[in-house]
């Protein structure tokens, strides 16, 4: 019985140290996946189906006539793109009256009109996250 003991006893005294060897790169890794992963989240945003209508209707009845796109010569835009030179120039903030109607938009992000898409869009790179087109 004794001998089983030892046996036992030096078995898992060989084996703790083998699973904690194991272990510990796989947990180094999830921690190393862990941030980027938290920043692909931040950078994540989808609009609703609703939003559509939403975002159609106010600016419609909001804009002046020459502020109405040009719906041959617009540019078509998708997420992961950078932003057009000249942007600045012609973003329109999305009113609060419309956002408080929106999924809220993440930190850091910003969201606005152009050329006929509402765009969400990381502003210190010039990249757009999310577009929609509401013309």
């Amino acid at each position: 019985m004794k001998t089983y003991l030892l046996a036992l006893t030096v078995s898992a005294g060989l084996a703790l140290p083998l699973s904690i060897s194991y272990a510990a790169p796989q947990q180094e890794a999830q921690r190393e996946a862990q941030p980027a992963q938290r920043e692909q989240g931040k950078r994540e945003y989808h609009f609703r189906t609703q939003d559509q209508a939403k975002l159609r209707e106010h600016y419609r009845a909001n804009f002046k006539t020459g502020d109405k796109v040009d719906m041959d010569h617009r540019v078509h835009f998708r997420a992961g793109e950078k932003l057009p030179e000249g942007w600045r120039d012609r973003l329109h903030p999305v009113p609060e009256v419309v956002m408080q109607d929106l999924p809220p938009i993440p930190a850091g992000m910003e969201i606005g009109y152009l050329d006929g898409y509402a765009v969400v869009y990381d502003p210190a790179a010039g990249e757009i996250v999310e577009v929609l087109d509401v013309y």
